[in-house]
């Protein structure tokens, strides 16, 4: 049925409570999180590591979440899956806000993992690509863009909240704004599909003109379906393997202040440690310009858009590595390039898989996907740790980052020609 072209679609409220819910309670749990790590340790006696651990038990929690909550997003109402996630964040904000030991942190983790799960990893290009037929990887990258745009603003405003009155308040404060805001958007604006409320998706019209095939009752959904994708997993093998080496990849952002911090060619420490913080900010920043590019340039070409990632990646490490002996803006550049390849787990992986497995089980097999991509974020960090221990090199570390992505390249490449031989229902 045709809407009235002169009302706002519905779908564009359905993408500004995706957007809200990125910008607050999915951007609190980990654009926002590490400007508490200091304060908690010196408050409880504890190592910054101890303190950062719950982000690790976060990232288990969604990878073991992940191999279930797909089918459950997919079958049951998303404002109820939704609500319980966002609950799940604010329940877990509050108890670090009040929690007197460590491990309350860890059971917060926990919770934090479960809401996530679906928050971080489904909502936006679960329900993006249902509610929308076109510009679907434009509109991915700017609802992924909303949790970098939040660690820009809530960064500084939770530190000087921790300054004034303490960390707790600050907890406290992404705990109301978690419920305040993000359960109002999961319970009353999402909408599970455009069925829901008598409507097609946005665009649909457009893409049957523009593609016969899909001239189609609204309802019908092309792609292979899970079963198919389980008894025959070589595409998904395929591609969640390049999506989790992808998301190892990146955490060696964690590791490039420090490899400044390492140089003595830019003189005394203090002057190293600004660099520093300059490139991660910088690395920020390529990230959020970069998830809108990747989104755009995914509805032109899935393909291009791996390239184009995987290529940032590897020609900005380069840049960090070796522009240190000409001039810190190449070093500079190659933050900004490599916070492009950040961008892309969350822009340009969704699309992938859409574009190897179609829409028929996209959340159950996009869910099996981003697992292997929690399972290894969860060790990212750790194991650039250990490489740079064994060796002593970061040489070494920043060239099997690059080996990576270079495999990655094969990966995607390989899963996308299997895939095209898979049935389709």
């Amino acid at each position: 049925m045709a809407a009235s072209t002169k009302k706002l679609h519905y779908g564009w409220l359905v993408m500004v409570a995706c957007c809200l819910i990125m910008f607050m309670p999915c951007c609190f749990t980990f654009n926002a999180a590490s400007v508490f790590y200091s304060s908690v340790a010196e408050a409880m006696g504890v190592g910054t590591g101890q303190v950062g651990l719950y982000i690790s038990i976060v990232y288990i929690t969604m990878f073991v979440a992940l191999l279930f909550i797909g089918k459950l997003f997919e079958k049951k109402d998303a404002r109820a899956v939704l609500t319980f996630s966002v609950i799940c964040i604010a329940v877990a904000f509050l108890i670090m806000a009040v929690t007197p030991t460590i491990f309350g942190f860890y059971g917060a983790g926990v919770l934090l993992g479960l809401g996530n799960a679906v928050v971080l990893y489904l909502m936006v290009p679960v329900l993006i690509g249902r509610w929308f037929k076109k510009n679907v990887g434009l509109l991915i990258g700017i609802g992924m863009a909303m949790t970098g745009i939040g660690g820009m603003l809530w960064s500084p405003v939770a530190t000087s909240i921790i300054l004034s009155s303490g960390y707790q308040t600050a907890y406290l404060m992404y705990a109301v704004l978690s419920a305040v805001v993000g359960i109002p958007c999961a319970l009353f604006i999402i909408r599970s599909r455009p069925s829901d409320k008598g409507l097609e998706p946005l665009g649909y019209d457009a893409a049957a003109e523009a593609a016969a095939q899909e001239v189609a009752a609204s309802t019908a959904v092309e792609g292979v379906s899970v079963q198919t994708a389980r008894k025959q997993p070589a595409a998904l093998i395929l591609i969640a393997l390049y999506a989790g080496l992808v998301n190892l990849g990146l955490t060696m952002n964690f590791y490039l202040p420090t490899y400044i911090n390492s140089l003595t060619v830019f003189g005394d420490a203090a002057s190293a440690a600004i660099i520093g913080a300059t490139l991660a900010s910088v690395v920020m920043f390529g990230s959020l310009i970069g998830k809108v590019v990747l989104g755009w340039t995914n509805d032109r070409s899935v393909p291009g858009s791996v390239i184009f990632g995987l290529a940032s990646g590897i020609i900005g490490l380069l840049l960090v590595l070796f522009g240190v002996n000409i001039s810190v803006y190449l070093v500079y550049a190659g933050g900004a390039l490599f916070g492009v390849f950040f961008a892309s787990a969350t822009t340009t992986t969704p699309q992938l898989t859409r574009k190897v497995f179609g829409n028929k089980d996209y959340a159950q097999i996009y869910s099996y996907v981003t697992a292997v991509c929690a399972f290894l974020a969860a060790f990212g960090s750790a194991i650039w740790g250990f490489i740079y221990d064994f060796t002593g090199s970061f040489f070494a570390t920043f060239a099997i980052d690059m080996g990576l992505m270079a495999l990655c390249f094969v990966l995607a490449f390989a899963g996308m020609a299997v895939g095209k031989k898979l049935p389709r229902e």
